[in-house]
């Protein structure tokens, strides 16, 4: 896939911040919470092609490799970075970085390897760091490092199909095992398992290796070359140039499952969530997430060979993707499309959006930051800044009506004749919000539309109107004249509009409400606005009608819209095409200009 910009390379995400690197257009600074860019450097006409944070508990310092053979640090000061050194003694590409308490490593195209103290690299003020020591034994490009889970090793895999394993803790850091020979082409990867090391190449295996013994204990054969691997206690995970996942026992060799995964090449594949080490793994809670050139990521259920959910939005192809290790459970790809892409960890794995069902409602909060959605399943989600950060089981029937109301308070109306009410209790150091019931009431038919105005008004199927917080006489009026009562649509805090359609006409009718002792009979008024002929055209059944002071707009079945506007009041606009599905709920944001009336919508 072509691109005019420059394609992301690589990700790294800490302290609520993503920094990503591109092909020949340096980096840029992403808020995870907004999913805003908030900087991007400038001049730098370089290819990025590895990132890593330092210091992980509280991150600030950022590493870049680059395709000029330099490395550079950059300090993090809210939501800007500032250059505070760029340095470097390889004498090719930067292919990738690794750390551990003491050393930052970094891996080049001219077979070395570099060392650098951690403590140099976040001295304060900063000076220019001397090279520790070059570690030489490779005779091609190094392309992968790892350190052990203590630190005191280094392993690294190359381009010469080597593996080598590094002693780090020595002074010197000195080469205690080479490898040569582990694969027929580059090798691409390579991490450490619990008793062995893994590797993968472009030949199409994955070695499992014994470092005591120096040699192989077990490989897996691919039907194409292999691209990616992780580790999960005695499982091994990989991906490959043809779509395909394999799972298999590390110390066996035995494979689990191979899936067709993707119809082209995986890019990264990780088990999702980041697990507890301290926890043994559980083969029935294992899910694995793999991003591919297809543009798609997917979850996969790996030991039942079921595939849990696609997660698209992607034009491109995937080239990288990593976990959020702090906050909302959340995990960020970088595709061809030149995009940064979070994902919602719980959300996806809970339940695929085939089993969540349609979405059946749709209200922001009163305060405006935060998206409510209801499903067919009975589930509830919570969105701000399009990630989701809450959810909740309301229901075991359909959500049908979801409402705002004050003090972070929504209802939910329900197709089992009930009517719930529910606070959101935000948690901002985690950023993400659950779900407390307040109340629960009963109605005699399923509410169908919400709305707050003082009062909890609802919209019953059968076209009752009621006041639902009541303890009796709920009924307000009722639209039972084969009227269609199509939904309320908010004129003011004490106030609604409400819409339907009967025989072909607007209905519109009118309610207010000064608090629980309101004598609402009285508030309630209803008019027919009749259709005319020069609507013109060959139209469907309406199905949607939204108000804002003397506007009217309307659609229908077979997606035309026509329209009141003023100053032509008394007249309809003749019907116009402008989407190819029926409209099943629109939202009318207006405002003048020099006298010139303006409309948006917003359609679900």
């Amino acid at each position: 896939m072509s691109t005019t910009e420059p394609a992301a390379l690589c990700v790294a995400v800490a302290g609520g911040y993503a920094a990503v690197g591109y092909h020949g257009d340096g980096l840029k600074l992403f808020s995870l919470e907004s999913g805003d860019r908030t900087w991007a450097s400038k001049d730098l006409r370089v290819s990025i092609l590895c990132l890593m944070w330092l210091a992980a508990d509280e991150p600030e310092l950022l590493v870049s490799g680059g395709g000029d053979q330099r490395l550079r640090v950059w300090r993090q000061e809210e939501a800007d970075m500032v250059l505070l050194g760029c340095f470097g003694v390889q004498q090719g590409p930067i292919l990738a970085l690794a750390q551990n308490s003491s050393y930052l490593a970094s891996a080049s195209d001219d077979c070395s390897i570099a060392l650098w103290a951690v403590k140099d690299l976040t001295s304060d003020p900063w000076v220019d760091p001397s090279v520790i020591s070059v570690l030489r034994g490779h005779s091609g490009g190094v392309t992968c490092l790892a350190f052990s889970p203590t630190g005191e090793e280094l392993l690294s895999g190359g381009k010469d199909q080597v593996l080598m394993v590094w002693n780090a803790s020595s002074s010197p850091p000195t080469l205690t095992q080479s490898l040569p020979h582990c694969h027929g082409d580059w090798i691409t990867g390579c991490v450490w398992g619990p008793n062995c090391v893994v590797s993968c190449s472009s030949d199409c295996k994955i070695r499992m290796w014994d470092l005591q013994k120096g040699r192989s204990v077990s490989e897996i054969l691919a039907r194409s070359s292999l691209s990616a691997v992780c580790c999960l206690g005695e499982f091994v995970i990989a991906g490959c140039a043809e779509g395909e996942l394999h799972v298999w026992k590390w110390d066996s060799g035995m494979e689990i499952s191979r899936i067709s995964a993707h119809r082209s090449r995986i890019h990264h594949c990780s088990v999702l969530p980041d697990p507890d080490k301290t926890k043994e793994t559980k083969q029935e809670d294992m899910m694995v997430a793999t991003a591919s050139d297809d543009g798609t990521v997917k979850l996969w259920h790996p030991f039942q060979v079921q595939h849990h959910s696609t997660l698209q939005g992607h034009s491109g192809g995937i080239h990288g993707a990593v976990s959020k290790q702090k906050g909302v459970p959340a995990f960020l790809t970088v595709s061809q499309d030149r995009s940064l892409r979070s994902w919602s960890v719980a959300a996806a794995m809970e339940s695929p959006l085939n089993q969540r069902g349609t979405v059946t409602a749709l209200s922001f909060c009163q305060s405006g930051d935060l998206l409510l959605s209801g499903y067919e399943s009975g589930r509830v989600e919570l969105w701000k800044h399009n990630s989701a950060v809450g959810h909740k089981k309301v229901s075991d029937s359909s959500v049908t009506a979801i409402c705002s109301m004050p003090d972070d308070q929504f209802a939910v109306g329900c197709r089992q004749r009930s009517v719930s009410v529910w606070k959101v209790e935000w948690n901002p150091q985690h950023n993400a919000a659950s779900l407390l019931k307040v109340s629960t009431y009963s109605v005699p038919i399923p509410v169908m539309h919400l709305y707050y105005c003082s009062i909890l008004l609802g919209t019953c199927e059968d076209g009752n109107i009621i006041n639902v917080l009541a303890d009796a006489d709920r009924e307000i009026d009722n639209w039972k004249d084969n009227t269609h009562i199509l939904g309320m649509v908010a004129n003011d805090e004490k106030s609604t509009w409400l819409v339907g359609e009967k025989k072909g006409q607007i209905v519109l009718g009118f309610m207010y409400a000064m608090g629980p002792k309101t004598e609402l009979q009285s508030s309630c008024g209803k008019i027919e606005l009749e259709m005319e002929e020069t609507c013109g055209g060959k139209g469907g059944w309406i199905t949607a009608v939204t108000v804002d002071r003397e506007l009217v707009v309307c659609g229908d079945s077979k997606g035309n819209m026509w329209f009141k506007q003023p100053p032509n009041i008394n007249s309809w606009s003749s019907k116009k095409p402008v989407r190819a599905l029926p409209f099943p709920l629109m939202k009318l944001m207006s405002f003048f200009d020099d006298d010139e009336y303006y409309f948006g919508l917003i359609f679900p």
